[in-house]
C-alpha cells in the first residue's frame, strides 16, 4: 500500500471528547494507492484522528463539471479509521469509499453521472467534525490500469477500437457492443483490458454522422460488419481461443445473435438485452425496417405495434409499454421466427436484468433466452435486480438519477443500481474467465 499525505485544513482539531483544542495541532496521515482503476474497491486508512468520531465527505466532479457528493459519520477506534472494515453510523453506509461514491448526490442539476474515459475522475475524500475540515486526500480513478494501450480501428468493414492490457503474453479477447445511443463501450473495454482482456468496443451504426461506411442509424445493420470485427480480434497475434461477446440493451440483442452464428465465440453476456430480435430504431420513419441483416436479407423481427395509444412520444420516454404491446400484438409464428437460438452458442451465456427495467421488459425478454437455454441443457445464468432499472453499468459510479434521462424514462433506484453494478460486474469478469487456458 502507498503512502500519502492529506491537507490539513482546519487551523483547530479538536480533541477526543469533540472539543476544539487549540494546543493539538495533529496532521492526519493517509494510507491509500495513488491511483486505482474505477471498478476496484479503495481502500483508505486514516491516522493521527483526534476525534471519537468524524464525518467522512467524498466528492468528485464528473464530465459536465458538476460537483457529486455524499457523507457519512463514522466512530474512530484509537486514533485511526480504516474505511475498509468501519461501519457507518445509523445505517448511512456500510463500507469502503466506494459505498459513498455510490451514494453522492449532484450538489445542482438532476441528470445522471457522466464520467470521463482517460480519468474518470479525482476522487478527493474530507475528514471532517462539527463543519470543520481536519484534512484530505485525493484519489486518481481511471477506466483502466497503467500499461494498457488502445488503438483506433477503422478498417473496410467495421469501426472500433482495441484496448490490449500490457505485455505480450496470449490472452483472451472480448468485443464489447454498445445499445441504441450509438455511443462506443470505450468505458467497458478499457476496464476488461485492465483485466487482461484484449477488448474491442465495435461501433455498428452512428447517427451523429461521423462515420461515412456506417449506417446513419440502427437499420438494417449488416450482421457481416460486427462478424468480421470478431474474427478480426480473433486473429490478432496475440489473442487465444474463442472470442466473448458483451453488450447492453440493443447491444446484448446482437450479441447473442452474433453469438449463434460464430464458431470462434465462447461466452456471451448480454446486459438487458433480448432473447427476440426486434425491429429497427428511426427518428425518421415509423415503422422502421429491421434491426440486422445477414447476406443482404432482413433477419426476422418482432415488428411494433400500430397502437400508438402504447407509444410515449413525449421526453422522457417510456418505452416499455409500447414494447410489451407489441410482444402481445406478435403471432406465434412471428415470435418464432425472431426468437434468438440461444442454445448454439458454444460457451457459457450470462443474462443480465433489471427487474425495474422500464426501456423494455428486460427480465421477460431474457426469460425467452431461457426457456431455450433450459430446454437444450445448456450452461446458462440469468440475473435479475429487482430494484434496477436500464442504465446498469460499471461498478462504484455514482447511481442517482439514473431513473430517467432527459429522453427516457430507465427505472430502478439508486440503491438498486448500486446493488446491480458491482454484483453483476463480478459475474461478467468470471463468466468471461472461462476463456483463460
Amino acid at each position: 500500500m502507498s503512502d500519502k499525505s492529506g491537507t490539513n485544513d482546519s487551523a483547530s482539531p479538536v480533541n477526543e471528547q469533540g472539543d476544539t483544542n487549540e494546543d493539538a495541532q495533529t496532521e492526519l496521515g493517509f494510507e491509500h494507492p495513488p491511483s486505482s482503476v474505477v471498478d476496484e474497491p479503495v481502500d483508505i486508512t486514516i491516522t493521527n484522528v483526534p476525534a471519537k468520531t468524524v464525518d467522512i465527505c467524498v466528492s468528485l466532479t464528473d464530465r459536465s463539471d458538476r460537483e457529486w457528493e455524499s457523507r457519512a459519520t463514522y466512530h474512530v477506534s484509537d486514533d485511526t479509521l480504516e474505511l475498509a472494515s468501519a461501519s457507518a453510523m445509523e445505517g448511512e453506509a456500510t463500507s469502503e469509499v466506494t459505498d459513498l461514491v455510490q451514494r453522492a448526490t449532484p450538489k445542482e442539476g438532476s441528470s445522471p453521472y457522466e464520467p470521463g474515459r482517460d480519468v474518470c475522475d479525482e476522487l478527493t475524500v474530507h475528514v471532517e467534525r462539527d463543519g470543520a475540515t481536519l484534512g484530505s486526500t485525493t484519489i486518481e480513478r481511471t477506466f483502466g490500469s497503467q500499461g494498457v494501450t488502445s488503438e483506433a480501428v477503422t478498417s473496410e468493414s467495421f469501426v472500433g477500437s482495441v484496448y490490449e492490457p500490457p505485455g505480450s503474453d496470449p490472452a483472451p479477447a472480448v468485443v464489447v457492443f454498445h445499445g441504441s445511443d450509438g455511443r462506443p463501450a470505450d468505458g467497458t473495454a478499457q476496464l476488461l483490458a485492465s483485466h487482461g482482456f484484449v477488448a474491442l468496443a465495435v461501433q455498428y451504426f452512428d447517427w451523429q454522422g461521423h462515420h461515412d461506411r456506417l449506417p446513419a442509424e440502427l437499420v438494417e445493420v449488416p450482421l457481416e460488419s460486427v462478424e468480421n470485427a470478431v474474427e478480426w480480434v480473433h486473429d490478432r497475434n496475440r489473442v487465444r481461443g474463442p472470442v466473448g461477446l458483451m453488450g447492453t440493451s440493443k447491444g446484448g440483442e446482437l450479441a447473442l445473435l452474433v453469438g449463434i452464428r460464430l464458431e470462434s465465440v465462447g461466452p456471451v453476456v448480454s446486459v438487458n438485452g433480448s432473447g427476440v430480435v426486434w425491429a429497427g430504431i428511426s427518428q425518421r420513419e415509423f415503422p422502421p425496417g429491421p434491426s440486422w441483416t445477414a447476406d443482404g436479407e432482413p433477419v426476422s423481427y418482432v415488428p411494433y405495434t400500430d397502437d400508438h395509444s402504447v407509444w410515449d412520444v413525449q421526453p422522457p420516454m417510456e418505452m416499455k409499454p409500447g414494447y410489451s404491446q407489441s410482444l402481445e400484438d406478435a403471432d406465434e409464428e412471428t415470435v418464432a421466427e425472431a426468437t434468438i437460438a440461444v442454445e448454439s452458442i458454444a460457451g457459457p451465456v450470462l443474462l443480465v436484468s433489471g427487474g425495474a427495467d422500464r426501456m423494455w421488459d428486460s427480465v421477460r425478454l431474457h426469460k425467452v433466452a431461457v426457456d431455450r437455454l433450459d430446454r437444450y441443457g445448456c450452461e446458462y445464468e440469468h440475473l435479475v435486480y429487482p430494484d434496477a432499472g436500464h442504465a446498469i453499468t460499471a461498478p462504484y459510479l455514482p447511481t442517482a438519477n439514473r431513473e430517467r434521462t432527459q429522453q427516457f424514462v430507465m427505472g430502478g433506484s439508486a440503491t438498486g443500481y448500486a446493488e446491480a453494478d458491482s454484483d453483476h460486474w463480478r459475474r461478467v469478469l468470471e463468466t468471461f474467465g472461462t476463456l483463460r487456458p
